[in-house]
């Protein structure tokens, strides 16, 4: 005969206390399993919204992602480097910025 079933029963193989100073009965994480990202700068978020937000969008992102390399880790894993993809981002939005200004101030004839 089994024993009734409770919620605060302990000896439960399941069981992940709330309290963090009683015992926990799940596994850590593996140390490889958990990824830390950088956050872009502001100013490469600011000309990836500028740049998507124009007609030939596609065109930048395209190339963008082509310019992402991925470098192999010690353990097998790769980490991927966005240097190249995000100075383009930022040198493409400049020019356009710039192309767009020219284009729309009037001219003196």
């Amino acid at each position: 005969m089994s024993r009734p079933r409770r919620d605060n029963d302990r000896t439960e193989p399941h069981y992940t206390a709330t309290n963090p100073h009683e015992h926990n009965t799940t596994r850590p994480e593996r140390p490889h399993a958990r990824r830390t990202y950088a956050t872009p700068h502001p100013d490469v978020v600011a000309a990836a919204e500028f740049l998507l937000t124009q007609p030939d969008a596609h065109l930048y992102r395209r190339h963008y992602l082509e310019l992402i390399t991925y470098t192999p880790n010690a353990d097998g894993t790769t980490t991927p480097d966005y240097t190249a993809a995000e100075n383009y981002l930022l040198t493409t939005a400049a020019k356009r910025r710039k192309t767009l200004a020219r284009d729309s101030t009037p001219t003196d004839r």
